[in-house]
């Protein structure tokens, strides 16, 4: 009889957690990304690490009636290989982590949805910027094919009031406001003469219908010293199966990013090379999506002008090419390969992006991905 009731009770919980917990006019979704496999670049050792950040989270929504609901998102991030915790601007496959780890480093928020008004999140939320011009980069921004990253752009910001428009026949917006830190007191993240102390802003126009789909942002981080990003995406479905697609970014950084940053002029590694987030980014993407067999085939090439930095005299000219197929399994387990070579041109350039001293990277990426 024990050993019954102690399989009824197991059995009740597996069914209360299998998928969306539902209650009166509410309901809570669990879901989540599972991904891992081997990376390996000039310069390091074979190492584990994710193409997709590993995740897992609560999603929620409840109807308040007259069209309008609640909503809610909790998400965790975390490495697959060793089971620490991981965040998204220090994803595994560069081969670095961040001392500073945050608790939710997902979108984690509160709001109001309404479909003939629009959303509302409170929190912790997807950055605008990020979030649209990503997809159109075949490789989404992530992983060692992935474009160039601005070092003003975050995948998440805090402390945000975020909008976001009805779709109006392929036409949208979105916008968001973010405080800036405190710069008061012994917790100060920055100090106020350092000029950083700015609140953040956010601004995104999208258009996505039948084939044609193309977005433009501009945004300010907050606590940056008013540094700023703008950014456009244009894409083209010219087969069911191919799309094709391009983008453009242009990063005016002044020295500091979320209260954080070195200050312009900085050297803060032993070896000289400036880490400094003083810089004037510019980014050319063209690629496309092919799906072909059981999968798709990404495949991009980048020009990337880096200048006005603290260790460079003149401007940096960089070349990315990015190959990779991904293999479906099923809609939601994959198998993938990556292959990517950058060209740097200089030693410094090379350190600025990826942390290794050399002046083209060579990298090759393996593993398999499981989503919930």
């Amino acid at each position: 009889m024990e050993n019954f009731m102690n399989k009824k009770t197991v059995a009740l919980l597996a069914l209360g957690l299998s998928g969306t917990l539902a209650h009166a006019q509410g309901s809570v979704t669990l879901y989540g990304v599972v991904d891992v496999g081997y990376i390996k670049e000039t310069g390091r050792d074979i190492r584990m690490g994710d193409n997709d950040n590993n995740r897992l989270g609560f999603r929620g929504v409840e109807d308040l009636g007259n069209g309008w609901k609640a909503i809610f998102n909790l998400e965790k991030r975390f490495d697959l290989n060793d089971g620490t915790a991981g965040n998204s601007n220090t994803a595994s496959y560069k081969g670095t982590k961040n001392a500073k780890q945050k608790d939710w480093d997902g979108p984690t928020f509160v709001g109001l949805a309404s479909e003939n008004w629009g959303k509302v999140q409170l929190g912790r939320v997807n950055e605008l910027s990020t979030e649209t011009i990503r997809k159109f980069d075949p490789f989404n921004q992530i992983g060692i094919g992935s474009q160039f990253y601005s070092v003003q752009r975050n995948a998440r910001i805090d402390n945000t009031v975020r909008y976001n428009s009805p779709d109006w026949s392929g036409f949208s917006f979105g916008g968001s406001y973010s405080l800036g830190g405190n710069t008061k007191g012994e917790n100060a993240i920055a100090p106020a003469s350092s000029g950083a102390d700015n609140d953040g802003y956010g601004i995104n126009l999208s258009y996505n219908n039948g084939p044609f789909s193309s977005t433009a942002n501009w945004s300010r981080v907050a606590d940056s010293n008013d540094s700023s990003v703008w950014n456009i995406g244009l894409g083209y479905k010219v087969l069911p199966t191919l799309r094709l697609s391009a983008s453009y970014e242009d990063t005016n950084s002044k020295g500091w990013k979320g209260g954080n940053g070195a200050a312009s002029g900085t050297t803060a590694n032993p070896d000289g090379y400036s880490t400094a987030l003083k810089a004037r980014e510019r980014n050319l993407l063209v690629g496309l999506g092919w799906h072909v067999g059981p999968g798709r085939l990404d495949g991009s090439v980048q020009y990337n002008r880096l200048k006005d930095t603290a260790f460079l005299t003149d401007t940096a000219d960089s070349w990315k090419y990015s190959v990779g197929y991904t293999w479906f399994l099923s809609k939601r387990t994959s198998l993938y390969g990556f292959l990517a070579y950058t060209d740097y041109g200089d030693r410094e350039t090379g350190n600025f992006y990826s942390g290794l001293k050399k002046d083209s990277v060579t990298g090759v990426q393996l593993g398999m991905t499981h989503k919930f």
